[in-house]
């Protein structure tokens, strides 16, 4: 279960904060790959919350690839580094909806009603993997105690 959880976490948490690489450094072709809202139907307040999200990613989302590595290789400290991963992507995922929400609720433009509801599941992903990882490292840590 580690080590499948371990590549899991890895994996798709990577790729996320690929997508955030690509946002920081170049943001009009993150729009273009569709890894952020599209320009011509979200308002630009919108895009600048993106924008400097995706420059906090960078520091906030690498947590969980790199417990994922940990638990691959079964690093002692793998436990502490998914718990504080998965902490972050609850976190993360809630903050992102609400924030979306909220602008939708506003009447600001979000971007077309697909993308909008596909990052929606995005972040409901992230915070059912970001359980999963809580729940788990937690538990290991239990047991050591």
């Amino acid at each position: 279960m580690q080590s499948t959880l371990g590549w899991i976490i890895f994996i798709f948490p990577g790729l996320l904060l690929l997508g955030q690489v690509v946002s920081s450094i170049n943001f009009q072709l993150a729009q273009r790959l569709g890894l952020q809202e599209n320009p011509d139907q979200t308002d630009p307040l919108l895009q600048r919350a993106e924008r400097y999200t995706a420059y906090w990613d960078l520091l906030s989302l690498v947590w969980m690839p790199l417990a994922g590595i940990l638990m691959i290789i079964n690093q002692p400290l793998w436990p502490i580094m998914a718990l504080i991963g998965g902490a972050i992507y609850i976190d993360a995922a809630g903050r992102e909806a609400a924030k979306n929400l909220s602008f939708k609720h506003a009447g600001i433009k979000v971007g077309p009603p697909k993308q909008h509801r596909i990052f929606l599941a995005s972040y409901v992903v992230m915070a059912i993997l970001g359980i999963i990882v809580v729940i788990y490292s937690f538990g290991k840590l239990i047991n050591l105690v």
